[in-house]
């Protein structure tokens, strides 16, 4: 068995410095050689939900940009252990001074499964229709942030052009979510992008049924591999098919007895059952914002600043990792995870405390009753938080916020009604995580400007600081004030985090080359089986 688990470079000057290169993050490395195995024919990869679309520019469930990752190049690749940028797309970039222009030259040769040529009008083509998407394109649009237009200078040529320094931009050119697709996908209308995807990728679509499986093909002739990849050439597995499994037992059951050859989540508790030598084991921790509480702060009792920070110090982080975590992950300690890039330490402000707790609520005029919840003005101290995962995790967090007096009401729900939710900032608190390589990623979450948000915050101090950071070209200075965000988020308890997630995979002893990117993201290119 081998286990192939992530590596963190912490945050700091050095970390910013390759940050605004293009982030510093968990990474991994495989726990056999690439090439290990023969080539596949085919490769059964369970997943424990329906992707729901297959546009990268549009999704943003962790299982979509899995499978359509597989389906489109980016501009630039990550390097997971280092942070820094590669070619890949691109063979060259530079920025201006300010960060409101990007220039790219593209490598020669590349085409899309339909036959068109990556040039630079289809990148322009590419962006300008993604920035069009406006919040059906909510995550990606965000990457675009005050973008004015592509300029195309010759035919692999061409400049990105933003009303203001985006200093998160080159790094968000290495993501699934600014994947590059075929001028028709582009043309498309945002509901038939989510059936026919054309990529430039190492496999194509063959087929996407809804709540059943996604199929994909190796693509004939494919050999514009990032320089991070361990093999040249086409993709070494010939077919993937991922089921849908929704079913935990039902995934871990099938990998057992050979009906999958890899799995998707397996779930925390059965991970050494698999540690041994008939699997491998994939372990990432998720950069960007841990599994937390994601306050509405215009939403009932979470208006209330002391509440918000009791139930802040009414967590015991430690635990709930020990009752929900895998064994390769770790209690949060900041509104981002310890493996993102800009990550500072907030352990103390976190501190678990359930005698600071409850003595905040009475002092906030709170009166414990006869039930063991404290209420205040005839109305209990009662919050509802709305998420479609981690069930396990909020059930911990309920357990313990409970004997501090505080009534959380778990609302699980899809994932479709949960962005509809967003959409209407109808939820007290989001039980969520958001992953991201970019500190950019409070900003994304946080600002009132942002078209992706969760949290409903009315800020100016925070405010000004999120704007701040998104523009700041020094390495030394962006963390500074990334620091002074966390602290924010933090002291305010806007974002109360519970569990850093890890991404946690297992597949048959047979199959290798799985690898993770800088987001935690696998990437089947190499993938092969004995």
């Amino acid at each position: 068995m081998s286990i192939l688990k992530n590596r963190t470079l912490r945050a700091g000057a050095t970390a910013l410095a390759a940050l605004l290169a293009g982030g510093a993050l968990a990474s991994c490395s495989a726990g056999e050689p690439a090439g290990a195995g023969a080539p596949a024919e085919k490769v059964v990869f369970a997943i424990k939900e329906d992707p729901g679309c297959m546009d990268p520019q549009q999704v943003t469930l962790t299982t979509a940009l899995n499978v359509s990752r597989q389906l489109t190049d980016s501009l630039l690749d990550q390097d997971p252990a280092t942070g820094e940028l590669k070619p890949w797309l691109a063979k060259r970039w530079e920025s201006n001074a300010d960060l409101t222009k990007f220039t790219f030259t593209l490598r020669d040769g590349v085409t899309f499964s339909d036959g068109t040529a990556l040039t630079a009008d289809v990148v322009k083509a590419n962006l300008d229709a993604l920035f069009a998407l406006g919040a059906k394109a909510s995550l990606a649009s965000q990457l675009l942030a005050g973008y004015t237009g592509t300029e195309v200078a010759d035919a692999s040529t061409f400049s990105v052009d933003f009303s203001a320094p985006n200093a998160q931009f080159l790094q968000g050119t290495s993501t699934t979510t600014l994947g590059m697709l075929a001028q028709s996908t582009t043309a498309a209308t945002a509901e038939e992008r989510c059936q026919t995807v054309i990529g430039s990728g190492a496999f194509v679509l063959d087929s996407y049924t809804k709540n059943d499986s996604v199929e994909i093909s190796k693509r004939a002739g494919y050999n514009w591999g990032s320089e991070l990849r361990k093999h040249s050439g086409e993709a070494l597995t010939a077919h993937v098919s991922f089921p849908v499994i929704t079913e935990n037992s039902v995934r871990t059951g099938g990998l057992a007895s050979g009906e999958f050859d890899v799995i998707q989540d397996l779930p925390y508790a059965d991970e050494a059952r698999f540690t041994t030598d008939a699997y491998h084991v994939y372990a990432a921790a998720n950069p960007g914002i841990p599994n937390s509480l994601v306050a509405n702060t215009a939403k009932g009792v979470l208006a209330d600043t002391a509440v918000r920070q009791a139930i802040m110090m009414g967590l015991d982080r430690t635990e709930i990792n020990t009752l929900a975590g895998s064994t390769s992950g770790k209690a949060p300690t900041s509104a981002l995870t310890s493996s993102t890039g800009g990550y500072a330490s907030q352990a103390v402000a976190m501190k678990f405390n359930a005698d600071g707790a409850k003595a905040k609520l009475e002092a906030d005029g709170w009166t414990l009753g006869s039930d063991g919840i404290y209420a205040k003005d005839g109305a209990k101290l009662t919050v509802t938080v709305t998420a479609f995962y981690a069930q396990d995790v909020l059930e911990a967090a309920q357990m313990q916020l409970k004997k501090i007096g505080v009534d959380l009401q778990l609302k699980m729900v899809t994932a479709g009604d949960f962005f509809g939710a967003v959409a209407k900032k109808d939820y007290e608190f989001l039980g969520a995580a958001l992953t991201r390589t970019d500190p950019d990623v409070l900003r994304v979450a946080l600002s009132a400007k942002s078209k992706a948000a969760w949290g409903v915050i009315a800020d100016p101090e925070l405010e000004s600081l999120l704007a701040e950071q998104a523009s700041i070209a020094d390495a030394g200075k962006r963390a500074d004030v990334v620091a002074k965000i966390q602290a924010r988020v933090i002291d305010q308890a806007y974002v109360i985090p519970t569990l850093e997630t890890v991404q946690l995979h297992a597949s048959a002893a047979k199959v290798t080359g799985i690898e993770f990117d800088s987001a935690s993201r696998v990437n089947l290119f190499d993938m092969a089986a004995k």
